[in-house]
């Protein structure tokens, strides 16, 4: 009997033993559960938030492939924009072109014309200028043959100086068609 009473007392303490498991065990399903029922909360709540994302993701996405589109069309507007632009540019710059050549032709033309009227008029004085020399060259002459004695030559000294005084002021005007012609010559070397 006391072989079954200790067996009784072997199974009571089995069986607390047991209890306290099966409390533990409740006890951490329990847990277990909260932890579960926290757990649906976050997935339900991640699967909403997840769920705006991916709207909100694939409105932004909508809206980049209408902007990649508008920027398509945009950048296509822009390169021919661009070719009209550099179109009109060449255009403008040749007709601008065209004007300033035209221009320095005419202004060419009109030099070359002034030029060729000074080497004329130039011509001229020099053959005016020889022909007074030659002049000088025989009043020079008749002036060593006369002697003082005969008469005074004050009037042909007169004419002596003014046509010596033509003459120095026909060198300067020559000087000044030469510094003119030269710097015609320049004008068309530069051109």
């Amino acid at each position: 009997m006391i072989q079954k009473f200790r067996d009784l007392m072997k199974t009571k303490e089995d069986l607390d033993l047991i209890n306290k498991n099966v409390e533990e065990n409740n006890r951490i399903i329990s847990d277990l559960k909260a932890e579960l029922t926290s757990l649906k909360n976050e997935v339900s709540e991640t699967k909403s938030i997840q769920q705006d994302f991916l709207g909100t993701f694939k409105d932004n996405l909508t809206v980049i492939k209408n902007l990649r589109e508008d920027f398509g069309k945009e950048l296509y507007e822009f390169k021919l924009l661009k070719g009209q632009l550099q179109k009109k540019i060449l255009d403008k710059f040749e007709e601008e072109l065209q004007k300033d050549l035209e221009v320095n032709r005419e202004s060419l033309r009109n030099d070359a014309n002034e030029y060729n009227e000074l080497r004329g008029k130039v011509s001229e004085v020099l053959s005016r200028l020889n022909l007074t020399s030659e002049e000088i060259t025989k009043f020079t002459e008749i002036s060593k043959n006369i002697k003082k004695e005969d008469f005074e030559l004050t009037k042909f000294a007169r004419q002596i100086v003014d046509m010596d005084r033509e003459k120095l002021e026909l060198m300067r005007k020559i000087d000044n068609l030469e510094r003119l012609v030269s710097k015609i010559r320049r004008r068309e070397i530069i051109r």
